[in-house]
């Protein structure tokens, strides 16, 4: 099972163990249920790991997802954070000026011990390309929102897998994300902006005193200084945007900040939120605000998905809201020209090759593997789940556009 949308089940799970009955796959919680090495295990990045969520369990709307049809083997996606609100976790004694980040474990499989979970794109595909086993890996597939480098199809040759196949399961937007109220940032900043506020204008080139950008020498009326955030190391997100600014994390200025990848908490949470941006994911806004990414796929949902979490099961009647808004105006100030950054990208699910030409049928009874089952299934006659239109429906529900799919007709090398 996906690890966000069934909590209740840890308390069926424990009842499971102290009776002795046998374990309910699709009502357990990911912490109680441990997959077999018969189901399907993805793992990486937090953008896409409510859509397959939802395209695993089924959504709050009531659409039926994968597990839903009474299989016999699961798919189970590990979500990339430990809370299902997507919030970063911190160690006892940690504050605002010294995080101490906590390194969530996960039990991939059955009868294994905890191991750290892969948080992140890049994090995701090192989990896959370090899990050689012949026989019965714990890893099957990464959700990333970015391809793998030449480096890393390489290795996936050299570890006998022929390579990797890159399904696109759909497309997001990133943009800048401020504080819906009270913020500081103008209407819309540009890459060239953008790019010196992250190197903490080490150059003053935007006017000022290097080492910091205030608000007034980029397009702002505020003397207060940029306070710009960024996801942390192997989020596919930081990679793509980083790359779009055309920067690196070696280039970035002290005065960035890391936060969890799309968790708005990264501003509302900081102790001058009016001064904190942060790249976001499109989809995830979407997901809070209860819209569809697509709605030819799947109808507008009748509110946001989190709820507060400071609030007891049941938990809270309506849905909070996230606190941030994106800029979407046009720039201005110096360094204004090229528009406003706004990067629309592609949502990858990247597994071996080997898997994809795999001639053992997944279900019992069935005649596909779990890659053909699931995602990608070149010249077959059956359609994978997750190109059918209650596929589709389960990836516009979570707030991304499923309208641009396909996957390689050889491998990635």
């Amino acid at each position: 099972m996906s690890v966000s949308l069934l909590a209740t089940g840890a308390m069926l799970g424990a009842m499971g163990l102290s009776l002795g009955l046998a374990a309910l796959p699709a009502q357990a919680a990911p912490a109680d249920y441990a997959p077999s090495f018969n189901d399907v295990v993805g793992v990486g990045s937090d953008t896409l790991q409510y859509i397959l969520d939802f395209g695993d369990d089924g959504d709050p709307s009531g659409d039926t997802g994968y597990n839903g049809a009474g299989n016999l083997y699961k798919v189970v996606s590990i979500d990339a954070t430990a809370d299902s609100n997507a919030r970063a976790a911190y160690l006892n004694n940690s504050t605002d000026a010294s995080l101490l980040p906590l390194d969530p474990t996960v039990v991939l499989r059955a009868g294994t011990f905890p191991v750290q979970r892969p948080n992140g794109s890049g994090a995701g595909i090192s989990a896959l390309l370090a899990d050689t086993a012949v026989t019965d890996p714990y890893i099957d597939f990464v959700r990333s929102v970015s391809l793998p480098t030449a480096t890393q199809a390489s290795a996936a040759v050299s570890d006998g897998w022929g390579g990797f196949q890159e399904f696109t399961l759909g497309t997001d937007n990133l943009e800048i994300a401020k504080a819906a109220t009270g913020s500081n940032a103008p209407a819309g900043l540009s890459v060239a902006q953008l790019a010196q506020i992250y190197e903490c204008n080490p150059t003053g080139a935007l006017g000022g005193t290097a080492g910091q950008t205030t608000w007034n020498n980029v397009g702002g009326t505020s003397t207060d200084n940029v306070i710009p955030a960024i996801p942390q190391t192997g989020s596919g997100i930081r990679t793509l945007f980083l790359a779009d600014l055309g920067i690196t994390s070696a280039q970035l200025g002290s005065c960035v900040v890391t936060v969890e990848q799309n968790d708005p908490t990264g501003i509302t949470g900081n102790t001058d939120p009016a001064d904190v941006i942060e790249p976001f994911s499109g989809s995830r806004l979407n997901l809070w605000n209860g819209k569809s990414g697509n709605t030819a796929d799947g109808a507008n949902p009748s509110s946001g998905y989190f709820h507060n979490p400071t609030t007891p099961y049941p938990g809270a009647a309506t849905a909070e809201t996230s606190g941030i808004t994106l800029l979407t105006g046009a720039p201005a100030g110096t360094d204004s020209s090229g528009g406003v950054y706004d990067d629309d990208y592609d949502l990858y699910v990247v597994y071996r090759w080997s898997d994809q030409t795999s001639s053992t049928p997944w279900q019992p009874g069935g005649t596909e593997n779990w890659a053909q089952t699931l995602f990608c299934n070149p010249g077959g006659t059956t359609v994978p789940f997750y190109q059918t239109p209650a596929g589709k429906t389960l990836i516009a529900e979570a707030g991304a556009d499923p309208v641009d799919q396909g996957c390689l007709s050889s491998p990635a090398t």
